[in-house]
């Protein structure tokens, strides 16, 4: 068996699912559909808690979402409000006047019924969940399907996103892992990206000021950027947020990055992805292991606040009787291979 389950708070029904075997190790926890280690030759390569850090404490005190799934909406919609067929909703403001990440009832704090299907080396974790309006104040209740697959040959893990509704709602969910492929507790400034960065830029709050890319590419004169290269660029809507934490746009399905020894490529049938670099850090573990630029955001979904720069003609629109499906893959492989 490739897989063992351990429960982590049996009056909540919490589980930490881990997936195993000699090469790589992957764990998951039905308590926010969340990624909670990914180790690959006894390296772990994501952000998340230690052996000296209560896991259920830590990612409710945590504000980083490390590893959670986020719906029903990944981003900030501005103001908490939007309009949709004439009729205007209005949402929690929790970042500010802003609904950020689909609210404090978002699928980041619930805990989720799943099953395991095991294929000897791929291992399939299905959760299952249903929002309503009243939990969120988005229109509709939503049934949603999340499945979380691991392939112990590829060292691939793939999430499949699946969602249906009883009215025309939004539904613009990505999960939030961090990612760092270095061995040792540096910071991500040594990763190459592989992919041209063609970024929208933020107003001051954060929310995407317009349709007008940046290639930070272009803007510095190289064809392969470090993080480095990115966070001295000069650039102002990199020294406004001290990094990245923009919606970038994808040239092709797929985004690399690496290291010396390891590379990540993400292939998505999404056009977008939300690269944070963890610009700032206000809060850490009992280790204060977490720092700044300590990993980065692979987050593929529509643009943030789409429903505002688009309109009827947003991606993130469900519409009844509809079905949302999209899948994002998360490949390591090191560099002899």
């Amino acid at each position: 068996m490739a897989f063992n389950i351990e429960i982590l708070d049996d009056a909540n029904n919490i589980d930490l699912i881990t997936i195993y075997d000699g090469n790589s190790e992957i764990k998951f926890t039905n308590f926010g559909m969340r990624i909670v280690d990914w180790k690959v030759d006894g390296r772990s390569i994501v952000l998340g808690p230690n052996e000296n850090d209560d896991l259920v404490q830590y990612y409710e005190e945590n504000p980083y979402f490390f590893g959670a799934t986020i719906g029903r909406y990944g981003g900030r919609i501005e103001n908490g409000t939007f309009e949709l067929n004439g009729q205007n909703y209005k949402l929690e403001q929790n970042d500010a006047k802003h609904n950020l990440h689909g609210g404090s009832n978002g699928l980041h704090s619930r805990v989720f019924d799943y099953e395991i299907i095991n294929e000897d080396k791929i291992v399939t974790v299905i959760y299952t969940a249903d929002m309503k309006s009243e939990d969120d104040y988005f229109p509709g209740n939503i049934q949603i399907k999340v499945t979380h697959r691991y392939d112990l040959i590829q060292m691939m893990w793939s999430i499949h996103y699946e969602a249906t509704s009883t009215e025309d709602t939004l539904f613009n969910p990505m999960n939030h892992v961090y990612f760092n492929l270095n061995k040792t507790n540096q910071t991500i400034e040594n990763h190459r990206i592989h992919n041209e960065i063609e970024f929208y830029p933020l107003k001051e709050n954060q929310i995407v000021k317009s349709l007008d890319t940046i290639n930070i590419n272009e803007e510095i004169g190289k064809e392969i950027l470090t993080f480095r290269d990115v966070f001295e660029s000069g650039l102002e809507q990199i020294k406004q947020f001290n990094g990245i934490d923009h919606p970038v746009k994808l040239g092709d399905e797929s985004f690399t990055v690496s290291n010396d020894e390891l590379e990540i490529e993400m292939k998505t049938d999404q056009d977008h992805v939300v690269i944070f670099t963890l610009n700032d850090v206000d809060w850490n573990d009992h280790d204060h292991t977490i720092q700044e630029h300590g990993g980065f955001t692979l987050e593929t979904q529509s643009i943030p606040d789409d429903i505002h720069l688009l309109g009827d003609s947003a991606p993130s629109i469900l519409r009844n009787g509809k079905t949302f499906s999209s899948e994002t893959s998360y490949q390591i492989k090191t560099k002899d291979k």
